[in-house]
């Protein structure tokens, strides 16, 4: 008369143990989301228009203001923050001025030799991505600033646009001292260090 086989059965009921308690196959991976193209993103960005201004003549006109200002240990804000904030002036008053807005640096592209330069293609990126990240921040840091201003030392007093009965604007925001790479003589010129980056609002 047959039997089982005990043993048999024993090993069966081990690599069933066994089974239980081996490592498991991992879950398969969730496919990666596909790359996005950070040029295109940022080519749509700098096509926005403010008002008379695109995001990309903001970062020109902040390039052209700021290409000299360069860090310094002593600053209390990075040249990048600093240019955000000019970017923000800039911003603010071609938003609520239009064609009349302060005056600054012309929205002009560099030329090309000069974009050969690192230090240059460093401070017209940097310029670039302070317009996209100024106009796109819900939060402003110069409270409304619609001026801006490169002074030669840490003077606070209000920024004076230009006729007698035109209005003072109080400062926002100070960054600085930073160093400059083209500093200019005379009193109303920029040394080489020390200098300050200013944005002003109204009183």
């Amino acid at each position: 008369m047959a039997t089982t086989n005990p043993k048999g059965k024993g090993e069966s009921w081990v690599n069933r143990a066994i089974d239980h308690f081996k490592p498991q196959p991992p879950a398969p991976k969730s496919p990666a989301a596909p790359p996005v193209d950070q040029t295109a993103w940022e080519h749509s960005v700098n096509a926005h228009k403010v008002n008379t201004l695109t995001v990309h003549d903001v970062g020109l006109i902040v390039f052209n203001e700021t290409q000299s200002v360069m860090p310094n240990d002593k600053a209390n804000d990075t040249v990048d923050g600093a240019r955000k904030k000019v970017a923000h002036a800039v911003i603010n008053g071609d938003s609520q001025l239009g064609k009349k807005r302060p005056e600054t640096a012309l929205a002009v592209e560099p030329a090309a030799n000069a974009m050969r330069d690192p230090r240059t293609r460093a401070a017209y990126e940097s310029s670039l991505k302070a317009a996209r990240v100024a106009y796109l921040d819900p939060t402003d840091p110069t409270h409304g600033a619609t001026h801006l201003n490169l002074r030669r030392n840490a003077d606070r007093s209000n920024f004076e646009s230009g006729g007698p009965h035109d209005p003072g604007f109080r400062i926002r925001t100070q960054s600085g001292p930073f160093d400059n790479s083209y500093p200019t003589p005379g009193k109303r010129g920029l040394p080489s260090t020390g200098i300050y980056v200013n944005t002003y609002g109204p009183e």
